[in-house]
């Protein structure tokens, strides 16, 4: 019996699952540094662009990812303490952390410039190592000064000449986005630090050398150093790497190929290519696209402009993503304008800004009593980035009952708005104004109105014609649909001026209104 019981306890009890992977990043951003460091532009913009790569792609979860902004050494001290808590809580069920730390600041002799303190750069490392978790990624982006290409001057560790095709998993591993002596670069044209933006490309699909979905530690570093060594300006600047590791095994940073959306570089597609966000005219991605392989690029849901240069002219290519999915970047349908006009216009340039619409409306009675009515209309859109403006031209016919007679009516609308849309969503909600102009004909026919005429000899009552003019907010949403197509909701509440046939009827009256259609851009 005892073998017997030993044997059930031995087969229920519940087998031990290997520790589960958590990835923590706390990604550090200061523009300001020493008061006679010159501020920075984008260091605050790298550290939430790095954690939103590592969100989206490197499997770290929103509530684990912190960003510091122009924080003190001090604020950066008591955020690595309370992540060192949180790995002690994840070991203690049982998880195995890993934690990554981005930093992109002033820096100079080994120390960062943290909005006027100083953080030695060993004392952020040691930190960061002591802090529990299994397998440490310390990327250090550290910055001087300047203005188009700006000296960051950060310390680096050692280039070792070391293939990085098989890492280590235990242990630490330091980043530097330049070596000993040398100075990295903050560029206005990518809104970014040199060395940052090449890694973030990379993240995003561009360093998957092997095609396989995944970039690794050694993929990510060394593109990273192929792209800045060979577009740094100046003297150069060589990022670096120090290895405290043991063991073996290759540290997966990002799996792109898991991505909701992406866009897509064919096999034949070849040359420089610039992917930006719209309407905040943001460089998400430039790659060097060779001839040979498809590439797959992870980006967000949402709108870009991918831009292609060659000679004198730029290729461009609007390319909506707002709900997902895939889109390839087909070189037949690049437009191209002339270098001058993108250079001057940039983030602005609309490729197509104009569209035509059907629209069906429903709208409230124009005199009391009358009824609501449907109506169709045609209109004209033109947006310049955000802004928008839409003529339309609508008709209505409606009949309804008067007192012993029949009325029959038919108007024309001409109507003007314009306002501003917020393109950051999927969908695109705006607000605006309203003027209209409308032209009203009314026809009478009276009951028995033959007996009438032939009986008592008098004459069919005459038309009434009048012009009225309404004004007002209105507000609406718009749908992408595939391509160049897209959905418009739109309600006003017009207050309209119609005069009337007689006193007892007031002038002004509210006007609501509603239209739903479709339109095509080009």
């Amino acid at each position: 019996m005892w073998r017997l019981s030993l044997l059930l306890l031995l087969f229920l009890w519940p087998a031990s699952s290997p520790a589960e992977t958590v990835r923590l990043l706390v990604s550090i951003g200061a523009n300001v540094g020493d008061p006679d460091d010159a501020v920075l532009r984008f260091a605050d913009d790298d550290a939430a662009r790095m954690r939103q790569v590592f969100v989206e792609l490197g499997g770290v979860r929103a509530d684990r990812a912190s960003v510091l902004v122009d924080a003190s050494a001090q604020d950066v001290r008591q955020k690595l303490a309370e992540v060192a808590g949180r790995i002690a809580e994840l070991r203690g069920d049982g998880h195995d952390p890993v934690l990554v730390v981005y930093v992109s600041s002033h820096a100079k002799a080994g120390v960062l410039h943290l909005s006027g303190s100083h953080l030695p750069l060993a004392e952020l490392r040691d930190t960061a190592r002591k802090a529990g978790a299994r397998l440490t990624v310390v990327v250090v982006d550290a910055c001087e000064s300047g203005t188009l290409a700006q000296k960051k001057g950060g310390r680096a560790a050692p280039a070792y000449d070391v293939a990085l095709e098989k890492l280590p998993l235990h242990g630490q591993v330091v980043i530097s986005s330049s070596g000993p002596a040398e100075v990295s670069e903050e560029w206005d044209s990518l809104q970014g630090s040199l060395f940052t933006h090449h890694l973030l490309t990379g993240l995003r699909g561009d360093a998957d050398a092997d095609s396989d979905g995944k970039v690794s530690l050694s993929e990510a570093y060394a593109y990273s150093y192929r792209r800045t060594v060979a577009g740094a300006a100046g003297a150069g600047q060589h990022p670096a790497y120090a290895l405290e590791l043991a063991g073996t095994g290759e540290l997966v940073l990002t799996e792109p190929a898991g991505a909701r959306s992406a866009l897509v570089f064919p096999a034949a597609a070849s040359g420089r290519y610039v992917v930006s966000s719209r309407p905040r005219p943001d460089v998400v991605a430039e790659v060097e696209k060779q001839p040979g392989r498809p590439l797959r690029i992870a980006v967000p849901p949402g709108r870009y402009l991918v831009r292609k240069r060659a000679g004198a002219s730029t290729g461009l290519l609007e390319v909506e993503l707002p709900f997902g999915g895939e889109r390839q970047v087909n070189e037949a349908a690049l437009e191209w304008r002339r270098y001058q006009e993108v250079a001057v216009k940039g983030g602005a340039l609309d490729l197509k800004n104009a569209a035509v619409l059907a629209l069906g409306r429903w709208e409230g009675a124009a005199i009391p009593g009358t009824g609501t009515r449907l109506s169709a209309a045609l209109g004209y859109r033109h947006t310049r980035g955000a802004w928008w403006a839409l003529g339309t031209v609508s008709g209505t016919r409606a009949s309804y009952r008067g007192q012993g007679l029949d009325i029959r009516e038919g108007a024309l609308g001409l109507g003007l708005s314009a306002g501003y849309r917020w393109m950051e969503w999927a969908l695109v909600p705006q607000v605006g104004l309203s003027l209209e102009l409308t032209g009203l004909r009314q026809s009478f026919r009276r009951d028995r109105e033959d007996d009438i005429q032939g009986t008592l000899g008098l004459p069919a009552l005459a038309s009434r014609n009048t012009l009225g003019v309404a004004a007002g907010p209105v507000v609406g949403v718009e749908v992408p649909l595939p391509g160049p197509t897209f959905a418009l909701v739109q309600g006003q509440l017009l207050v309209r001026y119609l005069p009337p046939a007689n006193e007892r009827v007031p002038p002004l009256r509210l006007a609501p209104s509603a239209m739903l259609g479709a339109g095509y851009r080009f």
